[in-house]
């Protein structure tokens, strides 16, 4: 069995030594905190996220907005508005601009804050690392809090990590076998699963948001014969309970798929992108039906979990 919760503790105190931090598996860069070597596996990142590729459904505003009135009393149909892509946008989330705000090293574990702000707005999160060894695992909380005055939804929230584009295989213990969002998951079964990474996306006419797998227990990334990633998350931190997160596993980002009009105008990748991500906002219906419900809209909020990750 897996733990529930993360160490209290690490097993390991973190070493600079120039430019580098040492912790356990780990190496980070001292001066931005970016984690960029985990055992024997280049990685990049983590990387703070709040947009998506925008769906059929975000980009449709056929039907009414049901982001400024409920469905009750507009009989489900929302009032008047611009679509949900449209408000990100204007709201810059597709161009987060990060900033490293301290890199701390205590006796057992380090802690980095990343502050990043969305484009020509007063808007932000403070996104809180703490990284803790336990043996040849590096344990990673991730806190993101609003900053500011935020107004509207988010399309997500989380982190990102550059890996190898050598990784193709993904095993999880979680929803599947297909992807599954908030108001998108009655089909899903809570199983082993697994895919390859190129199969864990539906390829859609128009690149957009594909491939999410919620409420992960443990996820292995896997490929040749190259260095594999293990990771298991957890349901409680600090004594209290919380939500396990969900995954993507893509060779694109979501500004690479939300810049293209055709998969074939894609770019060339050499990497995976896997994102981490504590909620999303929901599918909905608005490209020909009603827009996402009051219960599956992601609001800005404080939002926690916590994965421990390890290279084999």
């Amino acid at each position: 069995p897996r733990p529930a919760a993360p160490p209290a503790t690490g097993s390991t105190a973190p070493r600079q030594a120039g430019g580098e931090i040492t912790l356990g598996p780990a190496r980070f860069d001292a001066r931005t905190g970016r984690l960029t070597r985990l055992g024997g596996m280049a990685v990049d990142g983590p990387t703070p996220e709040l947009w998506r590729a925008p769906t059929d459904n975000d980009r449709g505003s056929g039907q009414g907005s049901l982001e400024e009135a409920s469905p009750e009393e507009t009989g489900g149909l929302g009032v008047p508005g611009p679509s949900s892509a449209e408000r990100w946008t204007r709201r810059g989330l597709d161009r987060l601009v990060h900033r490293t705000h301290e890199v701390q090293v205590l006796d057992d574990r380090l802690i980095v804050r990343i502050r990043s702000g969305a484009a020509a707005t007063s808007m932000g999160i403070e996104t809180n690392l703490t990284y803790l060894a336990d043996g040849d695992v590096l344990v990673m909380r991730v806190d993101i809090a609003p900053r500011g005055p935020w107004e509207g939804t988010w399309p997500r929230v989380g982190v990102r990590l550059g890996l190898p584009g050598t990784l193709d295989h993904a095993r999880w213990f979680g929803p599947g076998p297909e992807e599954s969002y908030a108001d998108v998951a009655v089909a899903a079964l809570v199983a082993v699963h697994e895919r390859t990474i190129d199969k864990l996306a539906v390829r859609y006419a128009r690149p957009q948001e594909t491939g999410h797998r919620p409420n992960v227990r443990w996820l292995h990334l896997s490929g040749g014969e190259g260095p594999n990633l293990e990771l298991q998350s957890f349901n409680q931190l600090g004594g209290g309970q919380v939500g396990r997160p969900g995954f993507t596993a893509s060779r694109h980002t979501a500004q690479e798929l939300a810049a293209a009009a055709h998969p074939h105008e894609l770019p060339l990748s050499e990497r995976v992108h896997l994102y981490l991500d504590a909620a999303q906002h929901g599918i909905g219906s608005r490209a020909c039906g009603p827009d996402v419900l009051p219960q599956h809209q992601l609001w800005p909020a404080t939002h926690s979990f916590a994965v421990g990750l390890r290279v084999r």
